[in-house]
């Protein structure tokens, strides 16, 4: 039903526009300045974009309580832990994880060689002073058979904040 309204209102406005030269000016100044307006909105929403991975630094985050398990196949892991926001003026969105498999082997398992390393985006809402828990099965591309003990290693690389 707006369809046909709004073909009908479209139809109305190039007829006066042929009639009425003084009306062509004022709907190309209009339609001037909605694309001037549209186009500030686009570089606003572009900066604020761009803002919202430098508010809450990667120092400003810990994570704790971390603990791994395998996930349903022999390439995934089901990763566990807590992300504490310690920014007080900022809340966390989201945040990168980057996990890192190594395999140690040797006297004390002094010797590790990097066998796999993955990201995975946390999509967690943690206002500032405060902690969230979270759960993420991240699949690895490649896991070679682990010849000593597996090493696990976990990092917040990236923080999104409003």
């Amino acid at each position: 039903m707006i369809q046909p309204l709004l073909f009908l209102l479209f139809l109305v406005i190039v007829g006066i526009a042929v009639w009425y030269p003084r009306f062509r000016l004022a709907m190309g100044i209009l339609c001037g300045g909605i694309v001037i307006g549209i186009g500030f909105v686009i570089w606003l929403d572009t900066q604020e974009r761009g803002l919202e991975f430098h508010r809450v630094s990667i120092a400003e985050v810990q994570l704790s309580h971390m603990k791994i398990r395998p996930g349903l196949n022999s390439r995934s892991f089901v990763v566990n832990g807590r992300l504490q926001n310690n920014s007080q003026r900022y809340a966390i969105t989201s945040a990168t994880l980057q996990v890192t498999l190594e395999d140690c082997h040797g006297i004390n398992n002094s010797e590790c060689e990097l066998i796999g390393q993955e990201r995975a985006e946390l999509s967690l809402e943690i206002p500032g002073g405060q902690a969230r828990d979270f759960q993420k099965t991240i699949p690895f591309s490649t896991v070679p058979k682990i010849q000593g003990e597996a090493t696990w290693h976990y990092e917040i690389v990236q923080v999104r904040a409003h």
